[in-house]
């Protein structure tokens, strides 16, 4: 799958070498170990990118730092957009480990993976944005890492290509309350936080949870308060809404694993005058703020209006615990959580929320 060096010429390589341009300058005169790709994507191959680089760097602490080559238009101008160079971004990753460490070919393969989803869904990766891995980072161990966001690399920022400028984007690593931390605040300003403590933003996949510290914990609560959440979107298929022909009655579904995230998203959104949306492969709802509840249903698109109070009812009982509530207002509204399912990669359930 991964072999030691690209085979592929290097003659028209503009984008390659401005990339290769940009980290000389950061380590100069080191030679860094790459893995090419043995057939690329665009050929039948199965891993998007061309290659990836990894090196020491003993800035802030060692750490591993790797860079891809792939995602930018590293031969030929091939992106219609003449600002940027393919999809605009590099991806990057920081690994902290001791200084003579071997790297790791895992993050070699959790980088295709990445690669995999933006090739195959066309979805960009930017600054702010947040994708849970729902599995660890690095798979059969027991570290906590299971999400990651995105932020501009600390040292290698946005460079112009003759193919247009391309913005060095890296991973992080985060906890699921991390992630919680993000979607019912903001991701960016999370992650400038921590780096009070992590300036570069290196991932160890040893560490426990910045919110164990109360200074961070309380900082990030009392924020999340004041300014409520940037997210604006969630994504799920644990959910569904029933409306009863005879009696009108409405059943909002959810699954124990989205019950307590969405009620915290939406006390983050709906009293800030903001909308929310639950986005599943099919169906869709679309939480707005108003004076009155209402509810209208068309196609797979279900839209909410809630007033304030009825946020706080109803996000007061969305708990990842199974259960069934009715309410007086919003009336002839009941609000059911399912469990949900945990499965392992096989398939195989390996626990029951709720």
């Amino acid at each position: 799958m991964i072999e030691d060096f690209s085979d592929e010429d290097e003659t028209n390589a503009l984008g390659w070498n401005a990339i290769d341009g940009a980290l000389d300058e950061l380590y100069e005169g080191v030679e860094p170990m790459h893995w090419g790709t043995v057939l690329p994507f665009n050929l039948g191959g199965e891993d998007p990118l061309y290659g990836v680089s990894v090196y020491h760097n003993l800035h802030q602490q060692p750490h591993l730092h790797y860079v891809t080559y792939g995602f930018s238009d590293l031969y030929e101008k091939e992106s219609d957009d003449p600002e940027w160079s393919g999809f605009g971004f590099e991806l990057t990753f920081r690994l902290a480990a001791p200084e003579k460490a071997e790297p790791p070919i895992w993050v070699v393969n959790f980088l295709q993976n990445l690669a995999r989803y933006v090739f195959q869904s066309g979805n960009g990766l930017g600054e702010g944005h947040t994708l849970p891995l729902n599995s660890p980072i690095c798979l059969e161990t027991e570290t906590l890492i299971r999400t990651v966001t995105f932020v501009e690399d600390p040292e290698l920022g946005i460079i112009e290509t003759p193919n247009g400028k391309v913005q060095f984007l890296q991973v992080v690593g985060l906890t699921e309350d991390e992630l919680d931390a993000t979607q019912c605040w903001n991701a960016r300003r999370f992650t400038k936080l921590i780096q009070e403590q992590n300036s570069l933003l290196i991932t160890d996949i040893e560490r426990e949870s910045y919110l164990n510290d109360e200074e961070i914990a309380s900082h990030v609560e009392r924020l999340s308060r004041e300014e409520g959440a940037s997210a604006d979107v969630m994504c799920s298929n644990e959910f569904r809404v029933l409306q009863d022909p005879e009696t009108s009655q409405i059943t909002l579904v959810i699954g124990a694993i989205v019950a307590a995230s969405l009620g915290k998203r939406l006390r983050g959104r709906i009293p800030f005058e903001r909308e929310f949306r639950l986005v599943g492969e099919e169906d869709e709802i679309l939480f707005r703020p108003g004076n009155a509840f209402q509810m209208t249903m068309a196609d797979h698109l279900t839209e909410f209006q809630l007033t304030n109070q009825q946020v706080e009812t109803l996000s007061s009982k969305m708990q990842p615990q199974s259960g069934t509530w009715k309410f007086d207002d919003p009336a002839n509204f009941t609000l059911t959580i399912e469990p949900t399912e945990i499965k392992d990669n096989e398939g195989n359930i390996t626990d029951v929320l709720g």
